[in-house]
């Protein structure tokens, strides 16, 4: 199987029971009716427990809002925990390239079952494995003791990494960046790697798997990976206090840059990772896109309908943003629509650069 054509994950797989990592309760990622995501309880219905838990393609919410929402019924909010899929875990772990000998740095304990799988291969007193949430912590660190496994559980900011037990040979991240934060780079050793989800505001998705050598970090995207924001680099965005605006016709259909498929979208978030897209249905049925920008003092909302007419596009603040996605997505046109794998990322102590098919 795909899945484990690293060879030694299949006896990890076999080795970590992952119901134990499992809590009791649970959100299905799938929404009812309502729009609310109902909750899986193993005393109500064992075997729809245990089909979710082994669901290869479908993540387990643990946490919604931080940990303000129970897990007493179906709600609705942002998933801030999760037990990821099947897939995606063993996808990143086949891109780690992980030996017996390695050092391992993990951003995001969660329930541990990602924990373990790496125990297994390198040996848990070889892991490191940091969480922000308290909580969550101490759930993921009792879950791995009764399985069997005693890493070292950090609470604190995955982001500053754990400069302790440093250097690392391998860091594996399981949450969304759009920045790579300097002491990853820094506390990983020569010949290390760094796989980590990335995001931009446009877009998210895109995994990424970094080299470093000599205190520079380099690599191209590997594929997709789709993960909730660090909690520190969510977006947060807010509206223009302009009084004035601008009006002018759209150049080109936005349903051409905006309906298509995510290695479209990605591929332009990469040239504009400052704008974000909200796409909404008026109460006359039409559609709109709001875009802004995350300095909060531009706005732009581009009509689909008629987007040729003098008014199809209207702006806010300093910068028509729709023009900027213009730009982009006719860049990215010109260049051949490359896939996202001819993108990359090079960071060293000059900062954070994105490239296409070579960092130069």
């Amino acid at each position: 199987m795909a899945a484990f054509r690293s060879s030694w994950l299949r006896a990890a797989f076999d080795a970590v029971d992952r119901e134990s990592f499992a809590p009791s309760q649970f959100w299905a990622l799938a929404p009812d009716e309502q729009g609310l995501l109902p909750v899986v309880d193993r005393s109500l219905d064992a075997d729809s427990w245990r089909r979710a838990v082994w669901d290869t393609h479908r993540s387990l919410i643990t946490q919604i809002d931080d940990g303000r929402i129970p897990q007493e019924g179906p709600a609705r909010g942002d998933y801030t925990s999760s037990i990821s899929a099947l897939d995606i875990v063993f996808e990143k772990l086949n891109h780690l390239g992980l030996e017996p000998h390695h050092r391992v740095l993990e951003l995001g304990t969660g329930s541990g079952y990602h924990t373990a799988l790496l125990g297994e291969r390198v040996g848990a007193d070889r892991v490191t494995t940091v969480e922000i949430d308290p909580a969550l912590a101490v759930w993921g660190a009792e879950n791995l003791k009764q399985a069997g496994y005693e890493p070292d559980v950090i609470t604190g900011d995955g982001l500053t990494g754990y400069a302790p037990n440093a250097r690392y040979d391998r860091i594996i991240n399981t949450a969304s960046l759009r920045s790579i934060p300097d002491a990853w780079r820094e506390q990983t050793a020569d010949d290390g790697i760094i796989l980590t989800p990335f995001n931009t505001l446009y877009s998210g998705g895109g995994l990424l798997k970094l080299h470093v050598q000599g205190g520079a970090a380099s690599g191209r995207f590997v594929g997709s990976a789709s993960y909730m924001w660090a909690r520190s680099q969510r977006p947060a965005l807010s509206m223009p206090h302009a009084d004035t605006y601008t009006l002018q016709p759209s150049p080109i259909d936005p349903a051409q840059v905006l309906d298509r498929a995510w290695a479209q979208d990605f591929c332009i978030g990469l040239y504009v990772p400052h704008l974000s897209v909200d796409i909404r249905m008026d109460a006359d049925g039409s559609r709109q896109a709001q875009v802004r920008d995350d300095t909060g003092e531009s706005v732009t909302i581009v009509r689909f309908a008629n987007w040729w007419d003098q008014d199809a596009v209207t702006g806010w603040g300093h910068t028509n943003l729709w023009s900027d996605i213009v730009t982009a997505y006719t860049t990215w046109r010109t260049a051949g629509q490359p896939h996202p794998t001819r993108y990359g990322l090079t960071f060293d102590h000059d900062g954070q650069h994105l490239w296409l098919d070579a960092p130069d």
